[in-house]
């Protein structure tokens, strides 16, 4: 029955909209235009644009749901949002270059969306975060990706424009290929005859309109950011919790079927893993606990120190908690063994969290800080946090993600502005 509800509900063409979704569902292309612009221009003329992008991003989001209650949550994100925005807008920042902030801010806008839509797969930041974010960026977008179209064929309904709705799709693209033609044309006139050239730019001053070959992929790339974007802001506007927990939930029964693989399975394979460990810190001891007491071998310059297995050994914490996080959720019962098998896993990982710290830790002492060095401290820290809330969650049950997600969210904020 929810099944055949939440279809009836995406796929009825008898839809409404109330006023924000109309007013935003027309407002958003020349948002997206504004996107669209920014991406062909110079830094400074770039800040500016992206910096009115988020302002105004913000401020659609909000009209949408301004009769929706919010909390701390969302608060949170939206806060760190316009924090990263603000240091691409005003070029303060040296840590990230500025393309990554662009990104950050980026997963930051998404993640905040869905805390403000009240979205989230358990009502909040929880293990299913990632999944929350393939929701954010890829289910909600594009399976509601002609929303725009539906909610603007409201408007047309509403004033007797359009009255075969079946044909309001079409029309829409039949609009957009005519205007991309026409510009296609008008270009190649203008290409043809400098006095037509002079005259169209005249208009185009006049207008406040650039005509030129560059309106061609402009324009093809606000059609997509347009429905891409109303597809996220008005899918998680009008799907229902009981829609976004009925989906979550079919995730996690999915998951629960990989529940197959009996527990002395994963101890064998973690104490393999665990031994492999073990052998590597008993031959690279001299090397590795040279970090703690913050002496430097001989053979190594600070550099070479510090650079020397320390993404490796980031990459041997990623394995681990993938490794970790297979082990306890394809057994049928999450067994002592498999516990204290885990637990030992996790302890290593702390170990080589440690590790890698103090190696960068001490090039920093010798050198001082870089925006290089800022970013591997900081990896290094949240992977450590990473092991500690795995750590407490495996002790007292209690369930750590929020805490972490929050915690590296606000840390990598403050990288931004630094």
């Amino acid at each position: 029955m929810m099944n055949e509800e939440y279809n009836y509900y995406i796929v009825n063409t008898e839809m409404t909209a109330s006023t924000s979704e109309k007013i935003i569902s027309i407002l958003i292309w020349p948002l997206c235009f504004l996107y669209a612009s920014m991406v062909f221009e110079n830094d400074k003329a770039f800040d500016i644009m992206f910096g009115i992008f988020v302002l105004l991003f913000i401020t659609f989001t909000e009209i949408l749901y301004w009769n929706r209650k919010n909390n701390a949550e969302s608060l949170a994100m939206l806060v760190m949002t316009i924090i990263i925005a603000s240091s691409v807008c005003f070029s303060f920042g040296n840590v990230w270059e500025k393309e990554i902030r662009v990104f950050f801010a980026h997963l930051y806008a998404v993640y905040w969306v869905l805390c403000r839509s009240d979205r989230l797969a358990e009502g909040e930041t929880s293990h299913m975060m990632v999944w929350d974010g393939i929701v954010g960026f890829f289910v909600m977008p594009f399976k509601h990706f002609l929303l725009n179209a539906k909610t603007i064929f409201t408007v047309f309904r509403t004033g007797g424009c359009v009255k075969n709705k079946k044909s309001v799709p079409f029309v829409l693209l039949a609009s957009f290929a005519a205007a991309v033609l026409f510009f296609i044309a008008l270009s190649y006139l203008m290409d043809a005859d400098d006095n037509y050239n002079a005259l169209m730019q005249d208009i185009g001053v006049f207008f406040k309109i650039d005509i030129d070959y560059l309106f061609i992929p402009k324009m093809i790339i606000n059609a997509f950011a347009s429905t891409y974007l109303y597809g996220l802001l008005g899918g998680c506007y009008r799907e229902n919790k009981e829609q976004v927990y009925y989906r979550a939930g079919r995730v996690k029964g999915f998951v629960e079927a990989l529940r197959k693989v009996p527990g002395s399975v994963w101890v064998v394979f973690i104490g393999f893993f665990s031994l492999f460990y073990a052998i590597f810190f008993i031959m690279q001891g001299h090397y590795l606990f040279d970090a703690f007491i913050m002496k430097l071998p001989q053979e190594f310059t600070y550099s070479q120190y510090a650079r020397k297995g320390f993404g490796d050994m980031c990459g041997v914490m990623v394995v681990n908690f993938i490794l970790f996080w297979l082990s306890t959720r394809t057994v049928p019962t999450l067994d002592k063994p498999v516990k204290i098998a885990s637990f030992v896993l996790n302890v290593e990982s702390m170990f080589f969290a440690l590790i890698a710290f103090l190696k960068i830790a001490m090039y920093i002492n010798a050198y001082g800080f870089t925006p290089l060095r800022f970013e591997s401290i900081w990896a290094a820290t949240v992977l450590m946090f990473a092991c500690v809330c795995v750590m407490i969650n495996m002790l007292t049950g209690r369930k750590m993600a929020r805490i972490w997600f929050m915690g590296s969210a606000a840390t990598l904020t403050v990288l931004c502005i630094i």
